[in-house]
């Protein structure tokens, strides 16, 4: 008999072994497959009195958007009087078959016993809800469950479940495209970009063609361009009215290759394939070429999330609350309001703002009261050696030589202030007599588009620009003339490249530069030819030249769709060189070429 249970006791040690063995290589698979195990934070109850919120996230953990709900959930918690304890999994829906990994998720959950140690769930996105109502009987069977980030039909969540309430991602659609018509008067017609891909995106499309369409339909012309890749795009925007404007429905854009552009490249790509004023209902486009629009953030939802959790926790004997309408706020780009002339005055009360630009006095703030103490010090000393002078009466050498002194402390303060003056020019972008960008800045953007357009496989061109004999001019004009004549120039090149992509710059002595991003040879030659035409209509006098009137030379270097990296020196000195060629004709002549990476001067083709 004792045999038989040492017999069953070793038998059952040697199964408990193989249990833990396989649940050890579980876990490392789950690492394998992107659901790692240590992104499944379940806290031990025992040494934790707090309140436990299980927070399932759709993405994985880098994902914008889902990490702004994250934030506002753990910023929003953290103001609670009571200790709230936020653990996470993220299901990583975007990467991997939910499918395949939701069962281990689920699995792995059972293991850290998630029935007996988490108060309430949140979950963001529809992968999360799908999977917390699929495994509710057996994880959270008397946990409150709030779902954000939803854009379906709410009520599929709630009906005859009543521990699910949430917070819904719907906007009010109509009223960015009422504010955006308000700001353009003259709009003839509207297009709505977006997908029908995924679910998502149909639901968004339908509410706009529901809700927005028909009641626009009698003021403007509605074109819905959907499932288009941006070659499609560029064609399609080409063909609309002058005064368009364009709304991004998706937050991505199918890249040629397969997947989809990130949704700050699509709004980038999208700004700078279209003229036309670009605005969107997504967060993660401000900054990146969109105007603006009325958005709901991740951090909105996600607060608002925490905020209705706290409520249930605070009274869990409760019926749960109904459910709470998406929290959302007007954003708009203050750069690209400035390209469209928009007044911050026409903006609702409220809007929030990207690209603001303090006072100078209180960006510098620092530099500013550094240079105060600094002054101040030195009036003090002027002081003290006045009241000094006042009391020395010995001797005429005595006060001339605290007069010395005395000029020695203001030219030394003559100098600090020409310095702290000297920094606050470099930092600046824009050359103060046109209002163009800098040189500095040229060669930081030239730099980075060239990077891009590498990456991206797109042309880029690149135009440096003279005005012809332009030394004469002053001689014969004056200098007044010739600062006028250079800003006037300026103005045309700013009224023919209008793409919020384009960089318009001031070299020096009536020397200009464009870079002009998605330009190909050909498009940048209808650029050039634009150019001379303006100027040539605007009729510049200048009576000793063979024209009759100011003319320029353009040298147009470009580089067609390869990956093949060009340093911004090679693309300078190409387009320098065909600009010199050019400057020897008589007159409104551009010298163009395709770049190579190795560059051969005897290449280049004149027209």
């Amino acid at each position: 008999m004792t045999r038989l249970v040492r017999s069953r006791l070793f038998a059952l040690s040697q199964h408990a072994k193989v249990k833990h063995f396989f649940v050890i290589c579980f876990i490392a698979l789950s690492m394998n497959t992107g659901v790692s195990a240590s992104e499944v934070e379940i806290p031990d109850l025992s040494v934790s009195n707090g309140q436990h919120v299980l927070y399932i996230n759709s993405f994985h953990r880098g994902y914008g958007w889902s990490d702004e709900i994250e934030t506002g959930l753990r910023e929003t918690f953290a103001t609670s009087a009571n200790p709230i304890e936020l653990s996470v999994v993220y299901l990583d829906s975007r990467r991997f078959d939910p499918v395949e990994i939701n069962s281990k998720v689920a699995d792995i959950l059972a293991l850290k016993n998630v029935i007996n140690t988490i108060d309430l769930v949140v979950t963001s996105d529809k992968a999360a809800i799908d999977f917390a109502l699929e495994n509710q009987s057996t994880l959270f069977p008397d946990q409150p469950i709030i779902f954000s980030a939803i854009n379906t039909q709410s009520s599929e969540f709630i009906r005859n479940n009543d521990n699910v309430t949430g917070i819904s991602e719907y906007t009010n659609y109509l009223q960015s495209v009422e504010l955006a018509l308000s700001l353009h008067p003259q709009t003839q017609a509207i297009a709505f970009i977006g997908s029908s891909k995924e679910l998502y995106d149909r639901n968004v499309l339908d509410i706009v063609k529901r809700n927005v369409a028909s009641s626009i339909e009698e003021k403007v012309e509605t074109d819905f361009l959907i499932d288009l890749s941006i070659d499609e795009l560029d064609a399609a925007l080409s063909e609309l009215p002058s005064n368009t404007l364009v709304f991004m429905l998706a937050s991505t854009l199918p890249k040629q290759e397969g997947g989809q552009y990130s949704p700050a490249e699509t709004a980038r790509i999208l700004s700078s394939i279209t003229p036309h004023p670009t605005y969107t209902y997504w967060h993660s486009h401000i900054g990146h070429g969109a105007i603006g629009g009325q958005i709901v953030t991740g951090h909105s939802q996600g607060s608002a999330a925490a905020l209705l959790a706290l409520e249930i926790l605070q009274a869990p004997n409760s019926d749960l609350p109904a459910l709470r309408p998406a929290p959302s706020s007007f954003f708009f780009d203050l750069d690209e309001m400035k390209k469209q002339g928009i007044d911050k005055a026409a903006l609702p009360t409220g809007t929030r703002f990207i690209h603001y630009q303090p006072p100078i006095w209180q960006e510098y703030k620092t530099e500013a009261l550094t240079t105060l103490v600094i002054i101040f010090g030195l009036l003090s000393v002027v002081l003290a050696f006045f009241l000094l002078a006042r009391k020395q009466t010995e001797t005429i050498h005595q006060i001339s030589d605290e007069n010395i002194e005395l000029n020695n402390a203001l030219e030394h303060n003559q100098e600090v202030l020409e310095d702290v003056a000297h920094q606050l020019e470099e930092v600046t972008i824009i050359d103060e007599q046109t209002g163009l960008a800098n040189k500095r800045h040229f060669n930081d953007i030239l730099d980075k588009e060239l990077r891009r357009a590498s990456r991206y496989k797109t042309p880029i061109s690149l135009l440096l620009i003279s005005l012809d004999d332009f030394e004469s001019y002053t001689k014969n004009y004056g200098e007044e003339k010739a600062n006028k004549a250079i800003r006037d120039v300026a103005q045309i090149f700013s009224k023919t490249c209008q793409r919020s992509s384009d960089v318009l710059t001031y070299l020096t002595l009536a020397h200009y530069a464009v870079i002009l991003p998605h330009t190909s040879r050909d498009n940048a030659l209808i650029v050039c030819e634009k150019l001379h035409s303006t100027l040539k209509e605007t009729n510049i006098p200048f009576v000793t030249s063979q024209t009759g009137a100011l003319t320029l030379s353009i040298g147009l270097s470009s580089l067609e769709g390869t990956d093949e990296r060009v340093s911004p020196q090679h693309m300078y000195n190409t387009s320098e060189v065909l600009r010199a060629a050019a400057e020897k004709g008589n007159g409104n002549v551009t010298k163009a070429d395709i770049i190579a990476t190795n560059w051969d001067s005897n290449s280049s083709a004149g027209r």
